[in-house]
């Protein structure tokens, strides 16, 4: 039994050094730290090369041409050797019992149903990020977690390589970055995950135009996005949810290069009806604000 660290960088040499040593210090060294370098044009590989140097660390660093995130973490699935899949982003970095957590509460997910754990993020400042609903271990699936039982905010997820590499991250067109949700809504069809009200993960949420850059981002990777809203309609939600996803969905899709008529395929007739109009509305409102 053997965790893989996968961690895809983008021009991070100025943090990557940070979440090398929470690595360096970890009270359980029973993992691989697998790098992904997608295309950076800074000094992330001679970084990277002084990491290796030191010998402390079992370091697998591999450097491509550009391709995004989700291409990134489907090589990195791929190529894990551990039996247990736990990415933490070059920005971020593990608190130093994190691997010692993983191994601690693994026997919890002997069952077949049972993709993996859910851990806390934690921010710099040591408050949690979003709600978590649960004082003690509990079993459920990523999207009831979300939408039956309220949690909200980013979490740690552990998974299965094996179930990891069953739920590859689908590409569309030319699009680089397809949302990761989509991914763990599939997942929550199958399996559900175990979730620890434990800390292991600590993330620095970036100040400064984050809001235009989500808008950006979403435009254009627009058919990954309006995939994602369109297949949440397969699952059971609240009527508030089913009227946000319509929004959100007509928000985003005249920038997927679909049809009107294929867009409208897509959903329920229902949820075009309710999310048409706000949604076109929404997006004027972005355009005028990403000028």
């Amino acid at each position: 039994m053997m965790i893989t660290v996968f961690t895809p960088t983008y021009n991070r040499a100025n943090t990557l050094t940070r979440l090398f040593e929470s690595l360096k210090q970890q009270t359980d060294k029973r993992f691989e730290w697998l790098i992904i370098d997608d295309g950076s044009t800074d000094e992330t590989q001679e970084l990277v090369n002084s990491f290796i140097e030191e010998k402390i660390l079992d370091i697998i660093y591999i450097k491509r041409e550009n391709r995004g995130l989700s291409a990134t973490i489907n090589q990195g699935v791929q190529l894990a050797k551990g039996d247990i899949f736990f990415r933490i982003d070059s920005d971020d970095f593990a608190t130093l019992d994190a691997i010692e957590k993983i191994y601690k509460n693994w026997h919890l997910t002997q069952k077949e149903s049972v993709c993996g754990l859910v851990f806390f993020k934690i921010k710099t400042d040591g408050f949690h990020t979003g709600f978590h609903p649960f004082s003690s271990n509990f079993e459920t699936n990523f999207f009831d977690y979300r939408n039956k039982h309220k949690g909200a905010g980013d979490r740690a997820e552990v998974i299965k390589t094996e179930v990891m590499r069953e739920f590859p991250f689908p590409k569309y067109r030319e699009e680089k970055f397809c949302p990761e949700g989509l991914v763990w809504n599939r997942m929550a069809k199958k399996y559900n995950a175990i979730y620890i009200a434990e800390d292991i993960y600590v993330c620095e949420y970036q100040e400064g135009g984050l809001t235009n850059s989500v808008l950006s981002n979403l435009r254009k990777n627009a058919l990954g996005g309006t995939n994602y809203y369109a297949e949440i309609f397969s699952f059971k939600v609240t009527p508030f949810y089913y009227i946000k996803n319509a929004i959100s969905f007509w928000r985003y899709a005249f920038y997927n290069g679909n049809s009107f008529l294929s867009n409208m395929k897509m959903l329920p007739l229902l949820a075009s009806v309710i999310g048409f109009v706000p949604g076109v509305l929404l997006s004027l409102f972005d355009s005028i604000r990403l000028q």
